[in-house]
């Protein structure tokens, strides 16, 4: 059975809590959480680069010299690509689908697979406790007192989300709902910090 440090909402240090084995030891698959980054990366991606053809860009589309006798290669406008300042040929329109797609239960299983590694590995840190801070001030206080990590990911439940912007305000601090967590998320913080009612909320979603 792996176990997890825990603290109160005040930052006060409790005793261990046994995490749910459904959830946190699952198989870990490498080569499936590098699929599931590269999902994610792809999906934030947006198609904003884009370039001028020859027939866009400004530019005379007078003959540059006559086509024989100068001893030189044939051209015509300017604006052809093989000159400085000529359109590109082959560029990116903006119009490019970036998009990638997973299926559900390999993302799920990368999700747990991100869980177990993170629990694996000591990174885990529960909250017991029914309320979040509501005060930044408050927040902050608990955050330092308990010597959490920079670079830490705070996971929640949506019944939660009174205090979450407590939270955001923190700097290096990631707030995350459980419904919506994945993989990226949990293999690039430092530390999981996690709620008892977010570690609920993965049981009821995963555990069949």
């Amino acid at each position: 059975m792996i176990s997890a440090g825990s603290i109160n909402w005040k930052g006060e240090a409790g005793e261990k809590i046994t995490l749910p084995k459904a959830v946190f030891e699952a198989k870990v698959s490498p080569t499936l959480l590098a699929q599931a980054q590269r999902v994610y990366l792809a999906n934030q991606r947006k198609a904003r680069a884009r370039t001028k053809t020859r027939g866009e860009v400004e530019g005379s589309t007078r003959k540059i010299y006559r086509q024989k006798g100068t001893g030189g290669a044939r051209h015509g406008s300017i604006r052809a690509p093989i000159f400085v300042g000529g359109g590109i040929s082959h560029g990116p329109t903006g119009g490019q689908n970036y998009i990638l797609k997973m299926p559900r239960k390999m993302g799920s299983t990368a999700l747990l697979g991100a869980l177990a590694d993170r629990a694996a590995s000591k990174r885990i840190v529960v909250v017991t406790g029914l309320k979040l801070p509501e005060k930044t001030k408050a927040a902050s206080s608990m955050w330092k007192k308990a010597k959490l990590e920079k670079g830490a990911l705070l996971v929640i439940s949506d019944k939660e989300m009174a205090g979450r912007k407590s939270f955001r305000n923190l700097k290096d601090v990631e707030v995350a709902l459980a419904s919506s967590l994945n993989p990226y998320e949990v293999l690039g913080c430092k530390q999981l910090v996690i709620s008892q009612a977010a570690i609920e909320a993965l049981s009821k979603r995963y555990v069949n």
